[in-house]
C-alpha cells in the first residue's frame, strides 16, 4: 500500500494540470480515440440523469462541463494506477499521461473500494471525525458568501460572521437564499447516511461516463438529494434522483438502490428501496444520446426556463416562451 505522503504528492502533480492544457489534453484523448473534437465525448452520470429535468439543459450542460468530466477521468486512471502498483511515477511528458490507465478493470475498482471501507473503519476505531463547518463561494451576483453548518452553536457561528466578514454575506446553510449547490452539500453532510464510494467512468456507445454515487455496498447503490419543498420532491428531484441511481447501478454492476430524499419545509426523509432499472438507466441513456446527436428536445414547462443559464444558447427556448 502507498503511504499517505506518498499518494498526496503524487496527486499534486495531476493537480496542476489544469486550463487550457486540460483542453489540449482532451482534444488530444478524442484524436487518440478517432473522435471529432467537436463531439461531446465524457459525461457524467449526474448530468445525464437531468434529462428528466429538462432534456435540453442535460445536454448544454454536458457540453459545458466535458473539460471538467475529462479531468476527472484522466486523474482517476492516474491515482488508481498508481495505488495499484501499475505505475510508479509519471511520465515527463503529460501527453504520456493518456496511455496510462488501460489495464484498470472494474475487478480493480472493486479491491480499491474494499480498501476504503478498511481505511473508514480504522478511522472510527481512531475517533476520527470529519466535521464540515463552513464553505466560502460565489453567490448567483459574483459576490463572496460564506454558508455555514446550520447545527453550529452560536458562539460557533460568531466565530465564523467575525473570521468570514471580510469576504462578504455570511448564510445557513438551510437558508432560502443559500447557493443550492452549496446547501445540497450541508443538507447530505447533516441527513444523509454514511457509505463508503468511489468515482469512475465507463465507456458507453461513444461516451465515456463517469460517476461517483452518495454511497456504494455490496449489495445497493445509494444516491442522498435535498429539496425545498414537497412539489419540488415529486415533480423534479425524485425522478432524477431515480434516475441517477439507476444509472450508478448500471454501471458499477449493483442489483438495488436506496434513494433518499430530504424535504427541508417538512424536516422529513423519504426513502425509495428498489431494484436498479437497468432498461430505465438505458432508455436514459438513449434520450440523452438522441437530444446530443440533433433530435429535437422536448420543451420543459416553461417555468422551468426562468432562471436557466443556458438560455442565450438554448434552442429550445425561443419555441418556449
Amino acid at each position: 500500500m502507498r503511504s499517505e505522503t506518498e499518494v498526496r504528492k503524487f496527486k499534486e502533480k495531476i493537480d496542476k494540470l489544469t486550463g487550457d492544457r486540460l483542453r489540449k489534453l482532451l482534444l488530444l484523448e478524442k484524436e487518440r480515440r478517432g473522435i471529432d473534437r467537436s463531439q461531446l465525448t465524457f459525461v457524467g452520470m449526474h448530468n445525464i440523469a437531468q434529462y428528466w429535468w429538462c432534456a435540453m439543459q442535460s445536454v448544454l450542460k454536458s457540453i459545458q462541463n466535458e473539460p471538467e468530466f475529462f479531468g476527472a477521468y484522466l486523474q482517476d486512471r492516474l491515482v488508481y494506477s498508481y495505488l495499484l502498483g501499475y505505475i510508479d511515477t509519471l511520465p515527463s511528458k503529460q501527453e504520456e499521461w493518456l496511455n496510462i490507465g488501460s489495464p484498470i478493470t472494474l475487478k480493480d475498482i472493486e479491491k480499491l473500494l474494499k480498501n476504503r471501507e478498511k481505511e473508514a473503519v480504522e478511522r472510527a476505531g481512531r475517533g476520527i471525525k470529519v466535521r464540515l463547518d463552513a464553505i466560502t463561494t460565489i453567490d448567483k451576483y459574483g459576490k463572496p458568501i460564506t454558508v455555514i453548518n446550520p447545527e453550529l452553536s452560536p458562539e460557533e457561528r460568531e466565530y465564523y460572521k467575525d473570521r468570514e466578514q471580510a469576504k462578504g454575506a455570511m448564510v445557513v446553510a438551510d437558508s432560502p437564499i443559500a447557493p443550492p449547490l452549496v446547501r445540497g452539500e450541508f443538507m447530505e453532510y447533516a441527513k444523509a447516511e454514511r457509505y463508503i464510494s468511489i468515482r469512475w467512468s465507463f465507456a458507453w456507445h461513444d461516451y465515456i461516463v463517469g460517476g461517483v454515487p452518495d454511497g456504494i455496498t455490496d449489495d445497493f447503490v445509494y444516491e442522498f438529494k435535498s429539496t425545498k419543498s414537497r412539489f419540488l420532491c415529486d415533480y423534479f428531484t425524485k425522478p432524477v434522483a431515480l434516475a441517477q441511481a439507476d444509472l450508478y447501478g448500471y454501471f458499477f454492476r449493483r442489483r438495488h438502490k436506496r434513494v433518499q430524499i430530504y424535504v427541508m419545509e417538512e424536516g422529513t426523509t423519504q426513502t425509495w428501496d428498489e431494484p436498479v432499472s437497468e432498461e430505465r438507466a438505458l432508455e436514459t441513456l438513449g434520450k440523452f444520446e438522441k437530444i446530443n446527436k440533433g433530435a429535437l428536445a422536448r420543451p420543459p414547462k416553461a417555468w422551468k426556463c426562468k432562471s436557466c443559464e443556458f438560455i442565450p444558447s438554448c434552442p429550445v427556448y425561443a419555441t418556449n416562451r
